[in-house]
């Protein structure tokens, strides 16, 4: 049974600020065809493109960057011996630790470089390559320490309007017994996809895409480039490796296809004016995942300002899963004795 790509369209119409003409806006609600949801095409809806002078104050030495070579050492947690003997793990000029903030029971942090700033176009096919690698060897130690640990996702923000505290750039590993609100969702989507077609949802995704091509961006080896067609964010690009079904699954080649179309994406969304991006690798659960394939998901930010970071980051956005910092109770606590005394 094909897929279905679902789209309706709705029409707004308001009289002229003048009042002499009635002015019409159209915009396109399209249904995501393996979970459902929505999303809409508006017309006239943009984000802040960049301004390179707002750039200057975030390009400079930051003597208070943690992840800058000279202090990365000193001030950045280690992995447990028991995990990892070097406490670090280094691969090119990637060194990943443990992160103070726990998104997930095994929250890391890959730092990509020594060097503090990176321009989009500066990430290059070996920095995504030897970060992805990096973080994969790190699933792997703790997937042999937890093997109850066993959902995992590879994570960027990048700059303060995409939720990142930090300008030097990072990624994030999701590493928990849990899986996020959107890898439930796309796991128990895909299996209930292959019990009723006896199909691979994203294998069967993959041919349509590529008959149809309207969507189809490129193939390296066997990661499929696309657009999405109900799209999470602005200028979404995702990516999908048939054949896969969690990042162990992943081979040399694939790692450096996953990395050579990061860099080339994050390239044009250079040269249409951005600098803040979301990414998302995910993964099957690694006990093995019937019906599920790695794939990758991509949105532009607004462009960095001064004074402005975003409170949304890939785990709202990507992941449909919020993080804050305080319990509801303490919150409602604290809340009972303002109210009453209001």
């Amino acid at each position: 049974m094909p897929i279905e790509f679902r789209r309706e369209s709705v029409v707004s119409q308001f009289r002229s600020p003048d009042g002499t003409q009635v002015v019409q806006r159209r915009a396109e609600v399209r249904f995501d065809p393996l979970l459902g949801t929505s999303a809409r095409i508006a017309e006239g809806v943009k984000l802040q493109t960049a301004d390179p002078i707002s750039l200057e104050q975030f390009q400079r030495p930051d003597p208070g960057c943690p992840f800058c070579p000279e202090r990365v050492e000193q001030v950045t947690p280690q992995i447990l011996p028991d995990i990892c003997r070097e406490g670090r793990i280094r691969v090119g000029q990637t060194i990943l630790f443990p992160n103070f903030v726990p998104y997930s029971q095994y929250a890391s942090v890959a730092v990509f470089s020594p060097r503090h700033w990176l321009a989009l176009t500066d990430f290059t096919p070996a920095l995504i390559r030897d970060n992805l690698t990096a973080a994969i060897q790190y699933i792997r130690a703790i997937y042999a320490f937890d093997i109850g640990s066993a959902q995992c996702a590879y994570n960027i923000n990048y700059l303060y309007p995409s939720g990142g505290s930090l300008p030097h750039p990072h990624s994030q590993i999701y590493l928990d017994p849990h899986p996020t609100t959107m890898m439930r969702l796309q796991q128990q989507a895909g299996e209930a996809y292959m019990t009723a077609h006896g199909r691979c949802f994203w294998e069967e995704l993959s041919e349509q895409e590529t008959a149809q091509e309207t969507r189809l961006v490129a193939r390296l080896g066997r990661i499929m480039w696309l657009t999405p067609f109900a799209p999470l964010g602005f200028n979404e690009v995702r990516a999908l490796a048939t054949g896969r079904e969690t990042l162990f699954d992943l081979d040399e080649a694939d790692i450096a296809n996953f990395a050579a179309g990061i860099s080339r994406v994050l390239a044009w969304y250079a040269s249409i004016g951005y600098n803040s991006f979301n990414l998302v690798l995910y993964s099957g659960p690694l006990g093995g995942s019937r019906g599920y394939r790695v794939n990758l998901t991509m949105i532009t930010r607004t462009a960095l300002l001064p004074f402005y970071r975003s409170d949304s980051m890939y785990l709202e956005r990507l992941h449909w899963e919020a993080a804050v910092d305080r319990y509801p109770e303490e919150v409602a606590e604290q809340l009972r004795v303002h109210m009453r005394r209001a």
